[in-house]
């Protein structure tokens, strides 16, 4: 086992090497080669690419301008794809001009008839197994948990979920 003493905690940083990273998101405004630089100036040393928006020609010539940034400036950065996961979708609504209001207390119920159009009392989502999978008090995030609902029973024969909103928000 390797022993550190505060001395070698303490002590400096050798030249040319960092110990934090500094990573930045590229998108549409972060994309072309002259902003890519001035960021490999200020010491982005990682460019993530969010592979949730855009195509991959979108990101290839997202990468194809870091690499001219790179060699222009000398400066050599990482890259990170953060690719996306599976998406479970919540449905239409019955009002598709007009969020749907939940309250925070309120109950909802969520169903996996795709085809139900939303409202206050009920919304559907894409993912047939959600009554399977959840059960009394166990949390249900949406909107990229904006929205916090806590399970209160399941009904898998039915395709539904009973869920209480824990935060008022707004849905659409």
């Amino acid at each position: 086992m390797v022993q550190l003493g505060l001395e070698a905690v303490l002590a400096g940083v050798p030249q040319g090497y960092c110990k934090t990273k500094v990573v930045c998101t590229l998108g549409p405004k972060s994309r072309s080669v002259p902003i890519l630089e001035e960021l490999l100036k200020a010491g982005m040393n990682v460019a993530r690419f969010n592979f949730s928006h855009g195509s991959h020609e979108y990101h290839q010539d997202t990468l194809d301008a870091l690499r001219t940034a790179m060699k222009n400036t000398r400066i050599m950065c990482a890259v990170m794809l953060d690719t996306k996961g599976p998406e479970i979708r919540t449905g239409f609504l019955k009002n598709p001009d007009q969020p749907v209001k939940l309250t925070a207390g309120k109950e909802i119920t969520i169903t996996t008839d795709y085809e139900h159009k939303g409202d206050e009392s009920m919304i559907s989502c894409s993912y047939k197994k959600l009554p399977v999978d959840m059960k009394p008090g166990m949390q249900i995030l949406c909107a990229d948990g904006s929205i916090v609902m806590e399970t209160i029973s399941a009904d898998p024969k039915a395709g539904t979920v009973r869920a209480r909103c824990m935060n008022n928000a707004s849905l659409g």
